[in-house]
């Protein structure tokens, strides 16, 4: 039963994970989003780090530039479920409030 638990368990994290990546790609499209090219449209980052089990989410609202720092950073470990909901949620309603946010169809 607990083995059961757990990898149930892990599947709801790795989905969360995969959402986290969904929406970076979301916001960003899949083309170069460098504030020279895309002008204002925002830029998100998504960083994975495997050896700690952070995944680390950036965001540029204005687009990407080496002279800005994010305006939004946020962490979440692979270990508590609502830490990650939490930062879907959270990047979820950043993309919502991002008026130049690519879709598939439409990233430059």
């Amino acid at each position: 039963m607990k083995k059961r638990l757990e990898k149930k368990m892990e599947k709801r994290k790795r989905e969360q994970i995969h959402r986290l990546l969904d929406l970076a790609l979301d916001i960003n499209g899949l083309e170069p989003r460098k504030q020279a090219i895309t002008g204002s449209l925002p830029t998100a980052f998504f960083y994975f780090s495997g050896h700690t089990g952070w995944a680390e989410i950036q965001v540029h609202s204005d687009g990407w530039s080496t002279e800005d720092y994010p305006d939004v950073n946020m962490y979440a470990d692979t270990y508590s479920l609502g830490r990650l909901t939490d930062v879907v949620r959270r990047l979820n309603t950043l993309k919502a409030e991002s008026p130049g946010a690519a879709t598939p169809r439409d990233s430059r």
